[in-house]
């Protein structure tokens, strides 16, 4: 008997064919304001980071990259403006949304 394994790859690329992490936002900036130790979701350290997110042109493919790869049991840091718990419920959403018939994924 064969055995079929699936893998989900994402692509970095934009439309334009480029990397989106080159025009991030976060690309110039310390990496460690994404990942700070109190996770309050309206806390200083978050607000920091999410207002750096806010205005992003590439938060939406930086979302979809993360969440394709993203070990639930190993979320850290913010990413594309969100905490790992406000990310663990958008996991959940596109999960129950997938499970419904005719159900479309946001």
């Amino acid at each position: 008997m064969n055995a079929t394994t699936t893998t989900t790859t994402t692509s970095t690329t934009t439309a334009t064919g480029q990397d989106w992490r080159r025009d991030a936002m976060c690309a110039e900036v310390d990496p460690e304001v994404f990942y700070p130790l109190d996770l309050d979701p309206i806390g200083p350290a978050v607000t920091a980071a999410r207002g750096i997110c806010a205005d992003c042109v590439v938060r939406l493919n930086c979302l979809l990259d993360v969440m394709a790869g993203e070990d639930p049991a190993r979320r850290w840091g913010i990413t594309a403006g969100l905490t790992p718990d406000e990310r663990a419920a958008v996991f959940a959403g596109r999960r129950s949304s997938s499970a419904r018939p005719g159900a479309v994924a946001a």
